[in-house]
Order: structure tokens, then sequence, then C-alpha cells
């Protein structure tokens, strides 16, 4: 028992209300052990630093930040909140993901990663796509970042293969250098998982993921779904973000974009769609809304980039009346007002009167697979992952059991001068700013 287990008392925010309790934590596994009760303390047999008596506090869920670019950290500084999605996009990714460096990336997601536990966030489904014809070398990088920080990171590692021919040069050139073909996005897939799986590391997963409709070929779509379910992994896609992704779609493949994606399963080329996690789906239509529940595919809204970027607004109400699971992410930082999840939740809620309090209570807050347990819940054999909170404040936050963030002050790097310093060194002398 000594030294790996850890004893944890306080009032814990179960599903179904908020109770005194011990938690006994794995400390090998990063799993919850146990719950006892809390008159159990005296008795416990373990020594003083394996017990932390937080009696006076609430201990929550971490947050999931479930869609992420953090990677765009790097362009906090540079954005106008004025922009809309094109002209955001021209600005920033357009004109200088080209010249992202491995130190670059690293620095940008470890500021990214940094802020989103200090923000109470314990795991981040991330969609990166910038490799920039490295092969997996930039995406290490994100990887690193994360296990740096100590946040948990669900990777995808998505695909693109659309070069559009008629887009302005800095557009263009970007697609390049993020274009693989369906083969070569399989193969650097399974060697970056290969390498992940050497780590025998439980906080993080690696993934195939999609782009959009804009930026990949049905064929690619096909591919990558069908890789996902033989992989038994979650696939990441942006769905109808914007009008013009839903005109592509009629335009190219006959239908709207869910449309396109039932078609497939309908005529049997990929295997199912029930393990799709679709981001923004601001222009889904009703039937489309329909199909969404009817094949079991989640939800990922993004609000207030959403609004940022004028992009549009999704309709809550109607994917939770269909008993859509929806998760909440932020996207990326430079294209919102920070990374908080929840203050993403209160957002979503205040933009829609509309949703009772029963019907958002668990909005954002889902139990979520990873690995063979789960994330976002208090319960016996789930993550080890959670917050410590005086008031609305947080005053610790463990992943897996490890005190990432204590007395509010990240423990595992120096932002200052680990991040933020050498990062403004680099970006100036990459991007020449």
């Amino acid at each position: 028992m000594v030294g790996k287990e850890l004893a944890i008392k306080g009032t814990f925010v179960f599903e179904n209300g908020e109770e005194l309790k011990i938690a006994i934590i794995d400390r090998d596994k990063g799993l919850f052990k146990e719950f006892l009760a809390a008159g159990e303390w005296n008795n416990l047999d373990f020594p003083s630093e394996a017990k932390v008596d937080y009696s006076s506090f609430r201990i929550a869920p971490g947050d999931f930040n479930a869609h992420s670019h953090p990677e765009q950290s790097i362009y906090v500084e540079m954005v106008d909140p004025t922009w809309d999605l094109a002209t955001w996009c021209r600005h920033t990714i357009y004109r200088y993901s080209v010249s992202l460096t491995p130190k670059l990336v690293y620095l940008a997601c470890a500021r990214a990663f940094s802020r989103m536990v200090s923000y109470g966030i314990t795991s981040v489904m991330v969609s990166f796509y910038c490799h920039n014809r490295r092969g997996n070398e930039l995406d290490r990088e994100v990887l690193r970042a994360a296990r740096d920080v100590g946040i948990r990171l669900y990777f995808g590692r998505m695909h693109y293969d659309v070069i559009s021919q008629t887009a302005y040069p800095e557009k263009r050139e970007s697609q390049h250098s993020y274009f693989e073909t369906i083969d070569g996005a399989e193969r650097n897939y399974k060697a970056l998982q290969k390498e992940v799986e050497a780590w025998n590391d439980p906080r993080v997963i690696v993934a195939p993921s999609l782009h959009s409709f804009h930026a990949n070929t049905l064929d690619a779509m096909i591919h990558g779904i069908n890789l996902g379910y033989q992989e038994g992994r979650k696939v990441q896609l942006h769905l109808s973000e914007d009008e013009g992704d839903v005109r592509l779609s009629e335009e190219q493949f006959g239908g709207r974009p869910v449309d396109v994606l039932y078609r497939l399963y309908q005529e049997g080329k990929v295997a199912s769609l029930s393990h799709l996690i679709l981001s923004d789906c601001i222009w889904t239509s009703e039937e489309e809304k329909d199909l969404i529940a009817q094949s079991g595919m989640n939800v990922v809204l993004n609000p207030r980039m959403n609004d940022r970027v004028k992009a549009g607004r999704a309709d809550l109400k109607a994917f939770l009346r269909r008993g859509i699971p929806v998760y909440v992410g932020t996207d990326g930082e430079a294209s919102n007002d920070d990374l908080s999840i929840e203050r993403e939740i209160a957002y979503l809620k205040k933009i829609n009167p509309a949703v009772s309090y029963e019907e958002s209570k668990k909005l954002g807050y889902l139990p979520f697979d990873f690995h063979d347990f789960k994330i976002g819940v208090l319960e016996p054999q789930a993550a080890a992952d959670f917050k410590v909170l005086d008031g609305e404040k947080l005053v610790d936050l463990y992943i897996g059991g490890a005190r990432i963030v204590e007395g509010g002050e990240l423990r595992t790097i120096d932002v200052e001068k680990d991040i933020e310093n050498p990062l403004k060194l680099e970006r100036a002398n990459i991007f020449k700013l």
C-alpha cells in the first residue's frame, strides 16, 4: 500500500450530488480505486505524505477540452478580434504555419496546455494538421509538450489531402505543406502510434483524424473513418463550420455533409459512424441532426470561437432535444478569448436561454472513454483527474493522481522561463516580427 496509493478527503461533486468522502487512488494506474466514508480517515494506515485533507474544499471532475488546435496559441498577440474566419485564417495560419519549426510547435503547445491546466482542464482532444512535409517531426512536439505539462492528451493526427489551385498563394502553399496521400497519412499515423505505444503512458492516445469536407477527398473520408473504426479510436472531423462547407459538399458530393456521411454508411463504404466526433456543426439541417442522433455520432461545440470569427451559432437545444452527446471545446486560443471550458460552457448557456437547467446541467461534463477507463467522472476505475476548488477558484489540479497545479501554480514547467521567454524570441526570429 505504501507509495502506491493516495488518500484524498473532501467534498466530492458526484453526478447525483455533493458528499464528503475519501477517495483512494491507485497511483501506478492513475485511477480511482474506491470511495470510502469520511469517518474512515483516521483509520487509514497511510503515511502522512499519502494523505491529503481537502475537507474545506470541493473536488470536481477535471474539465475536458474536446476540440483544440494548441499550436495556434502562437498567434494570440497577432490577431484582430474583429476578423471573420477567412480573414483570420489569411493573417495567421496561411501566412505563418509553413514556417513552423519543431521548437515553435513545442513552445506554442506548451503555452496552450499550461494555460488549459490553469483553468482546470485535465484532458484535451487535439486536431493537428500542420505536418509541413516533415512526417511526424512536428506531431512529436505536440505530444512532448503535453507530457511535459502533464495534461492528458487525445491526439488526432489529422489528414489533409486537398489543394485548391484557385486559392491565393499563401493558402495554396500552406495546403501543400499539410498535404499527405491516403497511404502516407496512414503510414505516418501508424508509425507515431507505435512510438506512443512504446511509452506505455496512459495519459496519451494517438488517433487518426480528418480535417473537413473542404480539405479531404471523399476517398480520404472513407479511409479515415474506417481506419478509426479498425483501430478503436474516435475520429475527429470539422463539420459545417461555415456555409461554404455545405455548398461545397452539395456541389462535389451531391448532398449536405451529414447526408453524405450517412450515404457512405448505407452503401457499406464505411463500417460505422458512431465513433465520429463532429466539431462546430453550425450549418446543419434538422434532417442532418436526426441522422447524427440516429447514427450515434457525438458533437463538439466551440461557441466563443464561432462567434468571434462570425461563423454562426450551433443550435444547442436541437442537439440536446435529440439526445445527442454534446461536448465543448475551445478551438485555437488565438480565435477565442481564452482556453477555459467553464467559461465556454457559461457562454453557451448564455446564448441559448431557451435551454433549461435540466437539459444543460451535464453540458460539457459527459464521461468519455480513454484507453480502457473513463475520464470526466468521479467513480472507481475512472481516471483520477480532478480539480480542487475554493468556491470557484482553482486551488490544486490532479491528473492521473499526480498533482499538476498546486496553490494555483503549475508544478511541472516554469511558464516564464521554459515557455514564454523562449517563445517570444523564437517567434520573432522565425516570423521576422
